[in-house]
């Protein structure tokens, strides 16, 4: 598969669990997602398992494993930023709902990568960002610029400027709900575009 294949399959998973979970106001409800697909989350200061763990997990964001059957998505607490730590939940998420293996623990140092499975991260981050801030409402909404879209979604400022700079290129591209599930994406948020419309 190419590297835009495996993008194509994050992003329309993202669009199919905005879809499913009849997501539909900003910003988005983590924890409805995380209750639909019954995954449970771990705040790391609420788990003596971290301690067992070697320093660069202990000091990462976040990582996804399996707990006696069940999805877990532990989330360190204690760093960054509520909504830095939104995103790490959204990317664990993403590994947890696209089938990676989460046999061995792999974890989040940054916003931007980690030091595992590159096409597997590369698909956790295209998850994380278009449910938190699918370019289709972006769009519609008219909120492109960077600021407007920490408002809007409750990101990180970095999380922001990277989704500005992608909306730049989708932009001038103007093929928004060309994609059956990005017109149903939109379908489900039109009567939150319309009162947020500037």
């Amino acid at each position: 598969m190419t590297s835009y294949e495996y993008y194509k399959i994050a992003r329309n998973k993202a669009w199919e669990v905005l879809i499913e979970c009849k997501i539909n106001n900003f910003p988005l409800d983590l924890m409805k997602i995380i209750k639909f697909y019954n995954i449970e989350t771990k705040p790391y200061s609420n788990s003596d398992y971290i301690k067992t763990l070697n320093f660069d997990i202990q000091n990462g964001d976040g990582f996804s494993k399996i707990e006696n059957g069940q999805k877990v998505i532990y989330f360190n607490d204690k760093k960054a930023t509520k909504a830095r730590r939104r995103f790490t939940i959204a990317n664990e998420l993403g590994h947890c709902l696209l089938g990676h293996d989460l046999s061995k623990t792999k974890y989040r140092n940054s916003e931007t990568g980690s030091n595992d499975d590159p096409i597997e991260e590369m698909q956790a981050n295209v998850f994380a960002r278009d449910i938190l801030m699918p370019a289709v409402v972006l769009h519609y909404t008219n909120c492109i610029k960077y600021t407007d879209i920490m408002r809007l979604c409750d990101v990180s400022e970095t999380s922001a400027q990277l989704r500005e700079e992608r909306m730049k290129v989708l932009e001038v591209r103007n093929k928004f709900c060309t994609s059956p599930l990005e017109k149903q994406v939109y379908d489900n948020f039109s009567n939150f575009i319309k009162a947020y419309k500037k």
